[in-house]
């Protein structure tokens, strides 16, 4: 089997599946799987909805772009992305400089049903998670539709969804 070089960056709004395909397509591949969230969580000891309340939105993003940073520097792996890293610029040309991105996209009454029994999102508290999640697409759309690789994931259980990405790989990682 050849080397594998780069990252597999999985991007897309909350519950559009990263976390869950992330550790699945790594297993698939042979690759490690990182998180940003839980290294975010794990580096500061708090978790995301405590770095909100504490720090702010602003330092988080910092602690994120940290993150990323020492994630691209390391050995390929397929990463699953927290859902605003595409805000900053320096964090999207790293993403692209170090990996193929892949967007995974589903429709925002599709990810609120998904979400619904979640509470630990600070930007999608409440009970407009459907309103959030449709303001944040038009916020991060044009960002997410960079990516190298798109799959409509609204549809697709898991399985299906790595599938779709598989066939869309370029070598190395397709062999």
């Amino acid at each position: 089997m050849s080397q594998k070089t780069g990252h597999l960056w999985l991007l897309g709004l909350s519950g559009s599946g990263k976390s869950t395909l992330g550790p699945r397509l790594a297993k698939n591949l042979r690759l490690p799987w990182k998180d940003t969230d839980l290294e975010i969580v794990r580096e500061a000891a708090k978790s995301i909805p405590e770095i909100f309340q504490t720090e702010g939105e602003e330092k988080f993003r910092h602690r994120e772009s940290l993150v990323l940073e020492k994630i691209a520097s390391g050995p390929a792996a397929v990463v699953s992305c927290g859902a605003g890293l595409v805000l900053r610029e320096a964090n999207r040309a790293r993403l692209a400089s170090t990996g193929i991105r892949i967007y995974l996209k589903s429709d925002p009454a599709t990810l609120a049903g998904r979400l619904h029994a979640s509470s630990d999102r600070p930007l999608l508290s409440g009970d407009s998670r459907e309103a959030a999640l449709a303001q944040q697409l038009a916020q991060r759309a044009d960002f997410y539709e960079e990516s190298e690789i798109q799959i409509d994931v609204s549809r697709l259980g898991p399985e299906e969804a790595i599938a779709a990405i598989r066939n869309q790989l370029p070598a190395p990682w397709s062999r």
